[in-house]
Formats: C-alpha cells, structure tokens, sequence
C-alpha cells in the first residue's frame, strides 16, 4: 500500500493516483491539483509556493473521533497526538500494528539519521573518508525507502559521504601510483 506524500492517507486502488516523475513520490490526484505539483521539498516538479487555502482542513462536525492505538482512548479525528503521548503520522486512524509498525519505522529512521550525519562528518577527513563513504552509501542505498520525501535530506548526506569517499579513495591511489 501507498500513502500520498500530501495527505499522508493510504492510495486505495480505487484511488485516481500521481506519481511525480522527478522523485517517484506518490500522489492522489486531487491532491496533486490542490498543491499544484509535487510536495516534496527541492523536487523539480514542486510549485512555486502560495498561501494555501485551509478551507477544505477543518473538521466536518460531530462524530471526527479516532480511538488512540496505543491507550484506546477516543481523541478528535485531527489530533496528531493522544494525552498518553502517542504519536501519529497522519489524521487517519490506524490500528495497534500499523501504528507498532509505523513507531518501529520511525525510530529506524532516527537512528539512520544520526549514523548518516556521522559518516557525513567523518567523510570530511581523508583517513576515514574511503570507509565511512562506503558504509554511508551502502546505509542509504539499503534504507532509500525509509529515507525519502520529508527525510530526503539525510538521503542525500550519505550519498553525498559516499561521494567524497570516492573521491578521496581516488586521490589515495593517484599518490599511491605517481609514489608521494
């Protein structure tokens, strides 16, 4: 299943659904229209940005109630967070295993994070760059799908540490040939 990287509900297969042909992010249409192109930030296919209209956002009346996975308690639909300190993703109710899924996912995500702004700092000096780059790159390679749309920017980290990896592996085996 997909979620639309705008509303963050699931794209039923029903659904008339986009995916952005820069990142590959999907989309429901309406969505796609209502945003004017994509949503991820620094995709090519993203709008110019204007003031959004929130008309469409607010609750719809009696009854917008969820039930928390994690205490049971019923909570407004729109809460993002229950009074036990639960978090959510998205307005949409989930049940106790997506939600386990989706707390797992997410500490998986923090913890890559932080293993990627290291390796991107280590890449920066010429001893550790070779390593570090090559685990950042195989790190990022491995977990693209828990790293991309609003985390694109670690993505591009442990890409980027790999890159200079690269480069400064090069540069070692330049010296190592002409025999500095």
């Amino acid at each position: 299943m997909k979620r639309c990287a705008i509303c963050k509900t699931l794209i039923l297969d029903s659904d008339i659904s986009v995916t952005c042909g820069e990142c590959k992010s999907p989309y429901h249409k309406v969505c796609w229209e209502d945003v004017g192109g994509c949503a991820t930030y620094g995709c090519k296919a993203a709008p110019i940005p204007q003031t959004p209209n929130f008309d469409h956002l607010t609750s719809s009346g009696w009854g917008d109630e969820k039930v928390c996975p994690q205490c049971e308690t019923s909570i407004p639909s729109s809460l993002l967070v229950c009074r036990c300190g639960a978090r959510f993703p998205w307005a949409d109710p989930m049940n106790a295993d997506e939600y386990q899924r989706w707390v797992s996912d997410d500490a998986k995500r923090t913890q890559l994070r932080r293993q990627l702004v290291i390796f991107f700092i280590l890449s920066l000096f010429a001893y550790p760059a070779p390593i570090c780059g090559a685990i950042a790159g195989i790190q990022s390679y491995r977990f693209r799908h828990l790293l991309v749309g609003e985390v694109g920017t670690y993505l591009a980290l442990g890409y980027g540490a790999c890159v200079i990896g690269i480069v400064y592996s090069l540069i070692f085996i330049l010296l190592y040939v002409v025999g500095i």
